[in-house]
């Protein structure tokens, strides 16, 4: 399927991307009869020349079964060990920005040497949180720090941000509600006002509690990102009792229709286009189809 999808006679080459972190967060481990890896927490307790050689491997792996994106690394600082969804998973490198920021760019230098594109995740930081954002909004306000925004920047600093994934979190304080959301300034106020950032940025699933529970549809959420300043969405279904929907085809009719509308700003629309193709071309290699 994967090798299918990259040879697609497309304007551009599609991403094919997947969540392989490691540890607890991994789709092609033995499972599927194939190489386990650590999780983020195991593999900061060895030396880098050790991680280098684990996410090699694992970048090796994706390539060769045709990715050319992984979600990850996560840079969230392990600031709440109680977690449910970074802490007790072990998906943080540690609760220290440099030490978080070395690894990560292991993570992002072994991807590099395959071609395959990372996301730094999760924007502006989940590692202060008590809830898991799948299951509700995770507001942060009395327990984010602004040392959650380290990695993120030392990694755009040294021009290691393929990607960032924004967090489905709110802060009244710091940027308002849902940063995944139309009215709060996690993108356009920390992200790339404050950080500089001028790279592309995606959106976690919107699929989950934490933007649609009882009062989003997922088009509706999908809508609401890209006016906050998201470049990507992800939907992974349109609700918990619909698997089988055509999410592709429903979320781009709601987006269509909402630029037709003006609700959406097409020149908005056009400055995201450029990012995905700016970094389409910078890492993605055209596929070359064999003459028959």
């Amino acid at each position: 399927m994967t090798r299918q999808i990259s040879a697609c006679k497309c304007r551009s080459t599609p991403f094919v991307a997947v969540d392989e972190e490691g540890g607890t967060i991994q789709r092609l481990g033995r499972n599927v009869g194939l190489e386990e890896t650590p999780s983020a927490s195991k593999i900061a307790q060895e030396s880098v020349a050790s991680a280098r050689k684990t996410y090699g491997s694992l970048a090796q792996k994706l390539s060769s079964l045709h990715f050319n994106m992984n979600l990850g690394p996560v840079v969230d600082l392990d600031r709440n060990p109680n977690n449910p969804v970074i802490g007790r998973l072990h998906r943080s490198f540690g609760s220290d920005a440099t030490t978080v920021a070395t690894y990560a760019a292991t993570f992002i230098w072994e991807h590099r040497k395959q071609r395959i594109i990372t996301v730094l995740k999760h924007f502006p930081g989940h590692g202060s949180s008590s809830v898991d954002s799948h299951d509700g909004v995770a507001d942060v306000t009395h327990s984010w720090s602004s040392d959650e925004l380290k990695p993120f920047k030392r990694l755009i600093d040294l021009g290691l941000a393929d990607a960032i994934m924004v967090g489905h979190l709110a802060n009244t304080t710091k940027w308002g509600g849902v940063a995944t959301q139309s009215g709060a300034h996690a993108i356009d106020g920390l992200l790339r006002a404050e950080l500089r950032y001028e790279g592309v940025v995606m959106t976690d699933d919107l699929a989950m509690r934490a933007v649609t529970n009882n009062r989003n549809s997922a088009s509706a959420a999908a809508i609401e990102a890209i006016k906050a300043g998201a470049d990507v969405v992800i939907v992974s279904r349109l609700n918990d009792d619909d698997q089988a929907a055509d999410v592709g085809s429903n979320i781009n009719e709601a987006i269509t229709s909402a630029a037709c509308s003006n609700e959406i700003g097409v020149a908005a629309l056009k400055r995201s286009a450029k990012r995905v193709d700016r970094l389409k071309a910078l890492w993605l290699r055209p596929h070359r189809r064999e003459n028959r």
